[in-house]
């Protein structure tokens, strides 16, 4: 037995907003009276009472004693009618679960619930023939070159003993003994041994640096300084002198490094320098042509879809951020929240180009990319899960495929300038 609902009679369209649409059913007592005769017959086939066997208990005592569950038995008849007639009625494309909500519930009267859909969003696309962008790009110079080799140098330095009586000076690290007291007396917890202390940066004590400036190992000197809102005395001895040594540009530093030559290095910094030079100017062409997609693209999207999205990039951050930085999680997300209407707003975008523009991924496409997936691996067990994962992410792959191809029309059709700095 099955219940009709008519569209636009007993059924009607009652507001929407953006991609999420409200539909309001009515089932007046005749339809509700089939929804629940079909309700108990369904119900009587799986509850049991004592001295009843299942399928045997009458249904006027399953109506008494199970109303709740005739209740939710009823809305979901009364649902699975209205759903097809809305789906082909309002022509309709749900991306998440339909919910039902404003349940009012009469029994044998009436039964009024709300229908809201969330929707993919209709784009007829626009202004993706010749974006205006400029690829700004970026001509590496011999003092970046230096500059990046001084890091590398300055990441190597380590420290070795100071001359034999050296005193200590800005250019050195001090490894020192320290003790705290407030008005003469020992602080608690104020004791400190073999902290390390480069003499040329500020200090968590003021006046440390200062102190210990011109000491030689085995020396003690005293100072006073404020800490948080109370003054302290400070005892500290220098327990040993350290002098910071960069390395050279020796036969050592080259080795390591790879080459033969201080040329070569240089060259080969170049180039590394040059590779993300050119990287960052491409990903900031790409910015300026995304930005302009989602401008004269403008589109709603489904709210679930943003949260999703924007649970999926905390998860992603939360993995890749130390725990010291986090944030609470609904901060975090509401700072997500607009990178994920980005993304998706370019994925429907994207889509919607390659519809118009008849943008597929084909079969053999998908195979070339699982081929060079199963060059990177080298086991057969590596490749075995990476073909089966491959099977389960094919329609995905497929999409993003799809998505690349279509981003490198739009780039191609793109007037862009060139510009160097």
């Amino acid at each position: 037995m099955n219940i009709t609902l008519g569209f636009g009679d007993k059924i009607k369209k009652i507001k929407q907003e953006g991609c999420v649409h409200v539909f309001s059913v009515n089932v007046d007592a005749n339809a509700l009276g089939e929804a629940s005769q079909e309700a108990l017959v369904h119900l009587q086939s799986v509850v049991s009472l004592p001295g009843f066997r299942v399928g045997k208990v009458p249904l006027g005592m399953i109506k008494d004693q199970f109303p709740s569950m005739v209740k939710d038995e009823v809305l979901d008849i009364a649902a699975k009618a209205a759903l097809p007639e809305i789906l082909k009625g309002a022509q309709l494309n749900p991306v998440v679960a339909p919910l039902l909500k404003d349940v009012k519930y009469e029994p044998a009267k009436s039964l009024y619930f709300e229908i809201q859909f969330e929707c993919s969003p209709s784009l007829e696309p626009k202004g993706y023939e010749k974006i205006a962008a400029t690829r700004k790009a970026h001509k590496v110079t011999d003092a970046e070159v230096e500059k990046y080799i001084n890091q590398v140098r300055e990441y190597n330095a380590y420290l070795k003993p100071a001359a034999e009586g050296e005193a200590a000076g800005k250019n050195h690290f001090v490894i020192v003994d320290y003790d705290t007291f407030e008005d003469g007396k020992p602080v608690a917890g104020g004791e400190v041994k073999g902290e390390i202390v480069d003499l040329s940066s500020p200090q968590t004590i003021a006046g440390l640096a200062e102190a210990v400036i011109g000491a030689k190992k085995g020396e003690s000197r005293e100072f006073d300084a404020p800490f948080g809102d109370k003054k302290m005395h400070f005892k500290v001895t220098v327990a040993e002198i350290k002098q910071k040594v960069v390395p050279e540009i020796d036969e050592n530093f080259l080795k390591e490094a790879g080459v033969k030559t201080a040329e070569e290095l240089k060259a080969n910094v170049r180039k590394l320098l040059e590779q993300g030079s050119l990287e960052k100017t491409e990903k900031d062409l790409l910015g300026q042509i995304e930005d302009a997609l989602i401008k004269n693209n403008p589109l709603s999207l489904p709210p679930t879809l943003v949260r999703e999205e924007a649970q999926e990039l905390l998860e992603l951050f939360k993995k890749r951020a130390p725990m010291e930085q986090h944030l609470p999680d609904d901060s975090l997300l509401e700072r997500l929240k607009p990178v994920a209407e980005r993304n998706l707003s370019l994925t429907y975008i994207l889509h919607h180009i390659a519809k118009k523009e008849k943008i597929e991924a084909t079969d053999a496409e998908l195979d070339a990319e699982l081929e060079k997936v199963m060059a990177r691996l080298n086991t057969e067990d590596e490749k075995t899960k990476g073909r089966e994962l491959f099977a389960k992410r094919k329609e995905y792959i497929r999409a993003s495929m799809v998505e690349n191809k279509t981003m490198t029309l739009v780039k191609e059709r793109a007037t862009i300038k060139e510009e160097q700095n």
